[in-house]
């Protein structure tokens, strides 16, 4: 995870083709492999493999890396545009982000009361649609929009992002087998983790890139809005259509 870190937060500094980054990719991806061989060695893995081959889980786990990397790259970079390229102070930028942060507590609540009536696929999915559409709408605003074509898609993403981790966690949690709810848990919060870290360092990459900070900023959205994309798809082909309980760690 160091290495990943580095990788994506020094590429936009050095570039994509230089030796270090390139080599530092290189043991990031040794080091995974790694990872794995030892898991699948240990007589007691930190992670057993055989929980992944549940869908629901490991679905689960990268739906919420993915949405975490859209969610919070987009916070960082928006920051940085509104302190360095608009001027405004901390204070500031803090209120104007205030409306993404504050529909999270709103989303979440309404989230865990449609959940009963629809099962969670169909919030996930949604959650998801809402985020990408925000960020595409912020890469699509143009070089220099007003504030209050930015707030909708920053407040889209935001209630996205809350209305799905709900029916996200509840179906990582429900395919473990009760004996291992805690690696569950560990798993899902260490793979969010893994995408915050991973768009606050790519986001910052793409707006010290050449081609302007206008640019990489808007870069940095699309690719958001990428991210979002993908985690809807993979909840349509993981997250069963209602919850039917904890299994004995296959699928639901």
């Amino acid at each position: 995870m160091a290495l990943l870190t580095a990788v994506l937060n020094e590429a936009g500094r050095r570039g994509w083709a230089d030796p270090l980054i390139l080599a530092g990719a290189g043991l990031c991806v040794l080091a995974g492999a790694g990872f794995v061989l030892r898991e699948r060695l240990a007589r007691t893995p930190v992670l057993p493999l055989r929980l992944l081959r549940s869908r629901p889980m490991s679905g689960g786990a990268a739906i919420g890396l993915l949405f975490n990397f859209a969610f919070y790259g987009m916070i960082f970079t928006a920051s940085l545009s509104f302190q360095h390229h608009r001027g405004l102070t901390a204070l500031r930028t803090g209120l104007v982000l205030f409306p993404a942060v504050a529909m999270t507590m709103f989303a979440s609540v309404l989230s865990g009361r449609l959940a009963r009536r629809t099962g969670h696929r169909p919030l996930v999915v949604t959650g998801m649609l809402l985020g990408a559409a925000g960020l595409a709408g912020w890469a699509a605003a143009g070089p220099n929009p007003a504030y209050l074509l930015l707030v909708t898609p920053m407040m889209a993403a935001g209630f996205g992002t809350s209305f799905a981790l709900t029916g996200t966690t509840a179906t990582v949690m429900t395919a473990a087998p009760d004996t291992y709810s805690g690696t569950a848990s560990a798993l899902f919060n260490t793979t969010r983790q893994v995408g915050s870290a991973a768009g606050v360092a790519l986001g910052g990459s793409l707006l010290a890139a050449a081609g302007g900070f206008t640019t990489g900023l808007r870069i940095s959205m699309a690719t958001g809005a990428a991210a979002y994309l993908t985690a809807a798809g993979l909840a349509l082909f993981c997250i069963p259509r209602r919850a039917s309980g904890r299994v004995a760690g296959g699928e639901n």
